[in-house]
């Protein structure tokens, strides 16, 4: 089974050799992993998804391999015990295990409780918003399934929380370049305006209705989506600023180049967020919505 966005990123000519390499996990996952002597006992107590860079579809000689086993809280203890009296972890640890596929590439699996991932979901936690909506579940009698639909698409309320913080966070980013600007403090505008290109990012992805992936993942999917496209475009000159030394000369805020990208950003944005309906307070009086 495959979310929302699992594959998000797969280029036309890999399809074949992404769809051998999934067989291949699969393959995998129910010889090296539900028969292992140590696991296959609960084996019907575990749900196991492909997470990361395979599931949204890269291939290449980089990516490793992401397997999740999500257990039930009584089988934590029991199955991590049986990997420390082996000899494979560590004792008191979590548990990581290498992956070898025959084809060649590498990975690991880790083992989470299910009741983690229950909280994890409940708190709005981006990161397992995001791995929700990106991965692939192999095996799944704890319904894992259901417990990912509950929160995809993401419900109204906590979209708009979402939305709300990543939009407040931006101007908060950009209100943060005004005094390094003024100053002509490089090093801190430089800070200032990776995080000012980041929360840009992560807003414009908020506004599609989706949770916003790790750092690394930002710019790829934005290419992806219709409003991260129009704010890319409005930052196709971050890499030209980033190298200028005017963008690091003192100066009235309103002249640098950050300042003017992040301007043509808001544009973008506050277009977009309104096209949607939502036109609520925090959209202007920003500052008032910021938690401590």
């Amino acid at each position: 089974m495959t979310a929302s966005l699992s594959n998000l990123l797969l280029k036309p000519d890999n399809h074949q050799q992404n769809n051998e390499l999934l067989q291949e996990i699969g393959s995998y996952i129910l010889t090296d992993i539900l028969n292992h002597p140590l696991i296959v006992e609960d084996s019907m107590n575990i749900s196991i998804l492909l997470d990361g860079s395979t599931a949204l579809g890269i291939v290449d000689d980089i990516s490793d391999i992401d397997i999740i086993l999500i257990c039930r809280e009584e089988c934590y203890e029991s199955i991590t015990g049986r990997f420390e009296r082996a000899g494979l972890i560590p004792e008191q640890s979590s548990l990581f295990v290498d992956v070898h596929l025959p084809g060649g590439k590498t990975g690991h699996y880790t083992l989470l409780r299910l009741s983690g991932l229950e909280q994890a979901l409940l708190k709005g936690q981006m990161d397992w918003l995001w791995n929700a909506s990106v991965s692939c579940i192999y095996h799944d009698p704890l319904d894992v399934k259901a417990l990912f639909a509950q929160f995809l698409p993401l419900p109204p309320e906590l979209l708009m929380s979402i939305r709300k913080n990543a939009y407040i966070d931006l101007r908060s980013a950009a209100k943060s370049l005004d005094n390094p600007v003024r100053r002509g403090a490089a090093f801190p505008i430089l800070f200032q305006a990776v995080e000012v290109f980041k929360w840009a990012l992560r807003c414009a992805i908020t506004v599609e209705g989706y949770p916003y992936p790790y750092d690394k993942w930002l710019v790829p999917v934005a290419e992806q989506l219709p409003v991260g496209k129009r704010v890319l475009d409005c930052m196709n000159d971050f890499w030209l600023y980033l190298r200028e030394d005017a963008s690091y000369v003192a100066m009235y805020q309103e002249d640098n180049s950050f300042v003017k990208m992040e301007k043509r950003v808001r544009k973008v944005l506050l277009e977009e967020l309104r096209l949607r309906g939502i036109e609520e307070p925090w959209l202007v009086e920003w500052w008032k919505y910021m938690e401590g």
